[in-house]
């Protein structure tokens, strides 16, 4: 990392990760502003430049693919083809265990080069498998509905005297077909995503100081910009009767691999004609092993893997679900509602937020998050209110919490990132939430084992007090998580200031590689026993 000296007025002990003492004042607008106070050469980057525009549209196009991939194994494998529930399962497990590898691709990412360069190859390398995968399921048949409501309206009722006719008995067989794509696809974009992280954090690296952060907070919005095109198409696209849902009109169940295919290879393109790579500054193995692991054991670095894991961790255990006992409501548009003031509020923190107290912020948000949640959940269970639209602002409420929790930690992450190891970082950083989806659905199971309800087909007073056991315990463990906020620096200079001081302990560093190999084959193991 290049080593940027603190103001004279900064360079007294503060408190590790505490801003309370520091005198900003101090810090002059000039060397601010100053490319010299950047982390590496190279200038800002202008948000409208031409390497901008090419690394927005690969983020979108992740995105996209992230996000509208999954729900369609509800909405096409469930209820299109009607494939059975463990086939099904098996597309979820296996989209969870294409993710495990992403902290090895961040890693190849850093350091294996092809004629001394190190993203390209691997964005073109995951785009190739990614376009090749989708364009499999784009352009194959997917063939008939099990059964199409639209044309016999009692097809779906079991207990209904509806004609064979209705039924499309080979529907079910075609989901199993899908599953190997679909993997692929999962895998290449894992890859691309650990080089999008690692060409975003060298990016912000280039910021002076005043200004980092920018580009930072206008990449999650561009990528929310795709995970929100997602779910509307998810509403919009996927909510006629085949599909489960009530609209009269709708897309074929092919279009979400025809749009991936689309926007991959689009993206695919631009990495080969118009990304511009950076050198790798780290020439041999050793050096670039031996710089990752100072780093590690770094308290600045450790000690932001521990807010992220054990937050993330304790923010992950969920209730048994209610939505079923939400007054006529669509599950697209509670998927939109989830999205839809996360994006603005990124806007706006990147004006404003890069100066306020990040620790508190995340802290003040989480709770926000959390007692807004509780209120909608129990008075649902309790039916004091169970309004679709009132759950819906809930919903949409929270997403502005969710903007803090998201970006103020990611800026924390870009300043601890090391010059050669930027998309590594970014991986022990980004790759916790794909690592604890095993250890949310293992403690759905814990759960439902210990407080059972079927809240689809019962609603009397021994279900609900079991739907409220399993949430008060969830909320309960996502309050103490909050604690953890204790660990994130309260801002960027005590951040660098903690990163300079340069305190090392080998033994959390051998904490930090044990903690993600312990949910490295936790995920692996899940993954496997239940595929």
């Amino acid at each position: 990392m290049v080593d940027i000296p603190p103001p004279t007025s900064l360079s007294k002990d503060p408190p590790p990760t505490d801003s309370s003492d520091v005198d900003f004042a101090g810090l002059s607008d000039d060397f601010a502003h100053d490319p010299a106070s950047a982390l590496a050469p190279g200038g800002a980057l202008a948000l409208n430049s031409r390497d901008a525009i090419v690394f927005y549209i690969q983020s979108i196009a992740a995105s996209f693919l992230q996000w509208a991939l999954p729900p369609l194994n509800t909405y096409l494998f469930t209820a299109y083809l009607h494939a059975p529930a463990h086939v099904v399962a098996q597309f979820t497990w296996l989209q969870w265990m294409a993710w495990v590898p992403r902290i090895f691709f961040a890693v190849c990412s850093d350091y294996v080069t092809l004629f001394g360069y190190r993203r390209k190859l691997w964005l073109v390398l995951g785009w190739v498998v990614t376009v090749a995968s989708v364009s499999v399921m784009a352009f194959s048949s997917v063939g008939d509905p099990y059964c199409d409501p639209q044309v016999y309206p009692t097809c779906w009722n079991p207990k209904a005297n509806t004609t064979r006719a209705a039924y499309n008995l080979d529907a079910p067989n075609q989901a199993a077909w899908y599953r190997t794509p679909t993997f692929f696809v999962h895998l290449g974009v894992a890859m691309v995503q650990a080089s999008l992280d690692g060409v975003m954090v060298e990016y912000c690296h280039r910021e002076p100081l005043a200004l980092r952060g920018r580009l930072q907070a206008f990449t999650y919005f561009i990528s929310g910009l795709g995970i929100l095109y997602a779910r509307f198409f998810g509403l919009f696209g996927l909510n006629a009767p085949r599909y489960g849902g009530t609209y009269d009109f709708s897309a074929g169940p092919a279009v979400a691999y025809m749009i991936g295919f689309g926007l991959s290879t689009v993206a695919l393109l631009l990495a080969i004609c118009y990304f511009r790579d950076t050198h790798n500054h780290i020439k041999s193995l050793a050096e670039w092993t031996t710089g990752l692991w100072r780093l590690v054991q770094n308290r600045a670095v450790y000690q932001l893997v521990v807010f992220r894991i054990f937050y993330s961790l304790f923010q992950s255990p969920l209730g048994t679900p209610i939505i079923s006992w939400v007054t006529d409501i669509s599950i697209g548009w509670s998927n939109v509602m989830g999205r839809i003031l996360y994006v603005p509020t990124l806007i706006q923190i990147m004006r404003r937020g890069l100066q306020w107290n990040w620790r508190k912020c995340v802290g003040i948000a989480s709770v926000f998050s959390i007692v807004l949640t509780a209120l909608a959940t129990f008075f649902v269970i309790f039916d004091v209110c169970r309004n679709q639209y009132f759950y819906l602002v809930i919903l949409a409420l929270s997403a502005i919490a969710l903007a803090f929790m998201t970006l103020m930690p990611g800026w924390v992450m870009v300043e601890v990132a090391g010059v050669g190891h930027e998309a590594t970082i970014a991986a022990l950083y980004g790759a916790v939430s794909n690592l604890m989806l095993p250890v949310a659905a293992r403690w759905r199971l814990i759960m439902n084992d210990a407080f059972p309800a079927n809240t689809a087909l019962l609603n009397d007073p021994h279900t609900r007090d079991n739907v409220m056991y399993s949430h008060v315990i969830s909320f309960s463990l996502q309050l103490i998580g909050v604690l953890f906020v204790v660990f994130l620096p309260t801002h960027r200079l005590p951040t660098l200031q903690l990163l300079a001081r340069n305190d090392r302990s080998p033994i959390a560093g051998v904490l930090v590689v044990l903690a993600y190999l312990v949910l490295i084959i936790f995920a692996l193991q899940q993954s496997l026993y239940n595929y």
